[in-house]
C-alpha cells in the first residue's frame, strides 16, 4: 500500500510501505491486550497502606465494657473507626507484571498501525528541525492539529529533534525500533520520517519461507510376470 508523504511547503507524494506492517486485519481484542499488559507494567506498585496492627493511637479500651449501651470496643485502631487502619488494602508486594508474547507484541503493533494508518503522517523533512521548541512548533503546526497528542517516531537518533520536542507538553518521541502498540493505540496523531518507515519495516516484516520443491523420483516400471509357458521353456 502507499501513504501519503507531507511536508510544510504543502508539496505532497507517496511513499509504497508493506501491507504487512500497515494493511493488518483489524484485531480490538489484540491490541487491547497488549495495552493492558503494557499498562500493568508500568506500575510502579508502591500503594500501601497501614493496617490496625501498624496505625499509632491510644492502646486503652475506649469506653468501658458495660453500661454504656454501646458495642463492645477494645481499640480505636479497628477499621470501622475513622483514623483506624485499614482492612484489605494493598500491601506494597503486589505483582502487577505481565508478560506477552514476543509474535504477540509483534502481531499487536502491527495491527495498531492498521488500524491509526489514517491518522500517520510521512514526511522527510524532520531531520531539518533545529534544537530550538519555536521551529519544532512551527513545523509541526504546518502539518498537523497540535490539540491531540502527537508520536513523533525516529528512524535514528537525532538529539537535536530529541531536545526540540521534549518540552511540548502532547508531544513525545520515540525510536523506531522501540515502538510498541500502547504508544501507538493512545496517540491521536503518528509522525514518521521516510527512514523511521525502514527502520520499523525491518524490525516487522517477516518473511515466510519458501518450501523446498521435492524433486520427483522416477518409478521404475513393474516386472512383467512370467507365463507358465515361459517357466517351462526355462525349466527345459
Amino acid at each position: 500500500m502507499k501513504l501519503k508523504v507531507i511536508t510544510p511547503t504543502s508539496k505532497s507524494s507517496s511513499i509504497e510501505v508493506s501491507d504487512s506492517v500497515f494493511a493488518q486485519k483489524s484485531n480490538p481484542a489484540l491490541v487491547a491486550q497488549a495495552v493492558r499488559v503494557y499498562l500493568s507494567n508500568l506500575r510502579q506498585g508502591s500503594a500501601k497502606v497501614k493496617t490496625r496492627s501498624a496505625v499509632k493511637r491510644t492502646k486503652s479500651k475506649w469506653y468501658k465494657q458495660k453500661g454504656t449501651g454501646n458495642a463492645r470496643h477494645g481499640s480505636k485502631n479497628a477499621p470501622i473507626f475513622v483514623g483506624g487502619g485499614v482492612a484489605h488494602g494493598p500491601t506494597g508486594n503486589e505483582n502487577w507484571k505481565k508478560d506477552l508474547s514476543r509474535k504477540m507484541k509483534s502481531k499487536a503493533l502491527r495491527v495498531a498501525l492498521s488500524m491509526q494508518v489514517e491518522n500517520i503522517v510521512v514526511t522527510d523533512n524532520l531531520n531539518s528541525i533545529g534544537g530550538k521548541t519555536t521551529e519544532a512548533v512551527k513545523f509541526l503546526n504546518k502539518m498537523v492539529d497540535m490539540n491531540g497528542k502527537i508520536v513523533v517516531v525516529l528512524g535514528e537518533n537525532n538529539e537535536l529533534l530529541r531536545r526540540s520536542l521534549q518540552n511540548l507538553q502532547r508531544v513525545i518521541t520515540v525510536p523506531a525500533i522501540e515502538l510498541n502498540a500502547l504508544q501507538v493505540a493512545m496517540a491521536d496523531t503518528l509522525i514518521f520520517n521516510k527512514d523511521s518507515i525502514k527502520v520499523l519495516e525491518d524490525r516487522l516484516v517477516i518473511e515466510k519461507p519458501v518450501a523446498p520443491v521435492a524433486k520427483e523420483i522416477a518409478k521404475k516400471a513393474p516386472a512383467k510376470k512370467k507365463t507358465v509357458k515361459a517357466v517351462k521353456k526355462e525349466e527345459k
